[in-house]
């Protein structure tokens, strides 16, 4: 039979091989921990970086698909507004529809404005900008100095982020050296 001493060496000895395994399995369980913090962390902020990019994304493509999606519609508005605005000169037309019509008119250029397109016409002597104009006359001169710029505007351009939904018609000087001012009545287009 064993002494008791005996049996508590036993205890002690077979304690401390526990002891020192569960003291591994603690450490153990203390690097899985901060490992997992860290990996939530990484994940976390992964997460957060995918979703601004793709707020930024999907930001942008609603801005690209307002703008880029009506531009048809646009067009059509502005070839309206320019092309039959000037039937208001007409004194034909009774006075009560010239104003309905009028109004119309302003209600169509609001939604144009709306979507940030605006109407323009060059100033005479201004430089001609080929993409926003198209030359429906030339006219000559003998300085060079107006060679390529308006000479007089017929209707005017609708333009929108820099980009033309309707060309404006102009008239444009041509600069010749035997020309004495008069007007050619060639019409080009671009």
């Amino acid at each position: 039979m064993e002494t008791q001493t005996e049996i508590n060496a036993d205890e002690t000895t077979e304690q401390e091989p526990l002891a020192e395994t569960l003291e591994k399995i603690l450490e153990l369980q203390n690097k899985n921990s901060r490992q997992l913090v860290q990996s939530l962390r990484e994940n976390l902020n992964f997460q957060n970086q995918v979703r601004q990019g793709m707020q930024k994304e999907l930001e942008d493509l609603k801005e690209q698909q307002r703008g880029e999606q009506f531009t048809p519609i646009l067009k059509a508005v502005a070839a309206v507004c320019v092309e039959y605005r000037k039937v208001l000169s007409d004194d034909a037309i009774p006075k009560r529809i010239r104003r309905t019509l009028g109004l119309m008119f302003d209600e169509l250029e609001d939604i144009l404005s709306e979507y940030d397109a605006e109407v323009f016409n060059s100033a005479i002597g201004e430089q001609r900008r080929p993409l926003l104009t198209k030359i429906i006359n030339t006219v000559t001169t003998g300085d060079k100095n107006l060679h390529n710029t308006i000479a007089r505007s017929r209707r005017p351009g609708v333009i929108r982020n820099g980009r033309p939904l309707y060309r404006e018609f102009v008239d444009v000087y041509v600069y010749d050296a035997n020309a004495g001012g008069k007007k050619s009545e060639s019409a080009r287009s671009e």
